[in-house]
């Protein structure tokens, strides 16, 4: 306890420039794949680090090994770099750049993983192997882990890591808990498009035309059927359709529709069978209007999955860090997490950070009001470390 105490002490001396850094990131966010001046920010930092930097080839993003002092293996740490589009109010340290924001707290992320890369670099004697850090591009529209894959990054790592552990803040949380979740934590995700064809025509004359629009509805209201119907009511799901995009004129029957939306489910066996089902159903349904339909399904990310292993390790290390008292179990959430990408075949955990102020409203992610109480970055540095010392030594055995 003593040690974790050390460490939990050396990340809140780090704490004003943790907190410089954060906002630093936050005047200056940057969209999917355009992380460019913070992909070099993040570089300048750790250079003094000692660590190897790994060239994926890749424009944003970095990858770094911290090499212990002895040998072992390499387990990984990750967070996420990249902001979305929305228009921040104007405030101290907000946002910079016109419709581009922090609002889901990737900013807080990169801030607590290098604060976990100083402390793990300062104990670096002690480490029995290596810690690979991943800041990853393109969370927000989910493809920055898999660019990072196919970039090589566990090939010019050595091979795939031991484990890997990530962070996410959690507004819901308040400051100073952690949450410490096994299995599902946040949900697979499949995105699916489905396009209409018609027969266009006079609005007054519906008898001679096939009007994509009446079907569109009907699909709409039908998709819900796959969570109420087709789908154990203890399996968690949600089927949203987010788009629809058909005629122009107020007197035409278009002949072209187009309807874009997303599945998300705990289990990557239910995502699966539900996505099956909506396809076969809109195929139906248009075919019953005498519409003819594409459907074109984008699996975007597996379901975020904490395992028995990695979730026994997270809970010692958050409850060495805050006490057994702080360490709760929300509900898990169904947003989706490209983190989920890089765990797939490794002993992995993903943690949600108490972020929330407490006893004041907290806003959600993606809103124009969210904010982080930032007195947790210290923590979220501390967890971080811990839990790769914790899994070096575990998986040297």
């Amino acid at each position: 306890m003593a040690f974790t105490m050390t460490l939990l002490e050396e990340a809140r001396a780090l704490a004003p420039t943790l907190e410089e850094l954060k906002a630093q990131l936050h005047r200056r966010p940057e969209m999917s794949f355009h992380e460019v001046n913070t992909t070099a920010k993040i570089r300048t930092l750790l250079e003094p680090l000692g660590v190897e930097f790994l060239d994926l080839g890749m424009e944003t993003g970095v990858a770094a090994l911290l090499r212990g002092g002895k040998s072992g293996p390499t387990v990984a740490l990750r967070a996420d770099i990249d902001a979305i589009t929305l228009q921040e109010p104007e405030g101290p340290d907000s946002s910079e750049v016109e419709g581009v924001m922090h609002a889901c707290g990737h900013d807080f992320h990169t801030t607590c993983l290098y604060g976990a890369a100083q402390l793990l670099a300062a104990r670096r004697e002690q480490l029995s192997g290596a810690v690979l850090l991943i800041f990853q591009p393109a969370e927000e529209v989910t493809q920055g882990a898999a660019a990072m894959l196919r970039h090589g990054l566990w090939e010019k790592a050595g091979g795939k890591p031991a484990a890997i552990f990530g962070l996410h803040n959690r507004p819901e949380v308040p400051c100073g808990q952690i949450a410490v979740l096994p299995g599902p934590i946040m949900a697979g995700k499949n995105n699916f498009t489905l396009t209409l064809y018609g027969k266009s025509g006079h609005g007054g004359s519906p008898h001679k035309c096939v009007d994509v629009i009446v079907p569109g509805a009907a699909i709409v209201n039908a998709a819900q059927t796959v969570v109420s119907r087709c789908t154990d009511p203890l399996d968690s799901l949600v089927c949203s359709v987010c788009s629809i995009h058909a005629g122009t004129p107020d007197n035409f029957a278009p002949d072209l529709l187009t309807m874009t939306g997303s599945l998300r489910a705990h289990s990557d066996a239910v995502l699966a069978d539900a996505s099956a089902k909506l396809e076969s159903l809109a195929r139906d349904i248009a075919a019953a209007y005498g519409c003819t339909a594409d459907f074109v399904l984008e699996p975007q990310v597996p379901v975020t999955w904490n395992g028995p292993e990695t979730t026994a390790l997270a809970k010692q290390a958050a409850a060495e860090l805050v006490g057994e008292e702080n360490v709760v179990q929300p509900r898990p959430d169904m947003g989706s997490e490209d983190f989920a990408v890089l765990s797939q075949g490794i002993p992995s955990f993903f943690y949600w950070l108490g972020s929330g102020f407490p006893d004041q409203e907290n806003p959600c992610w993606h809103n124009v009001h969210f904010r982080t109480d930032d007195d947790a970055l210290p923590l979220g540095a501390a967890l971080l470390a811990r839990s790769a010392e914790l899994a070096l030594s575990h998986f040297s055995r």
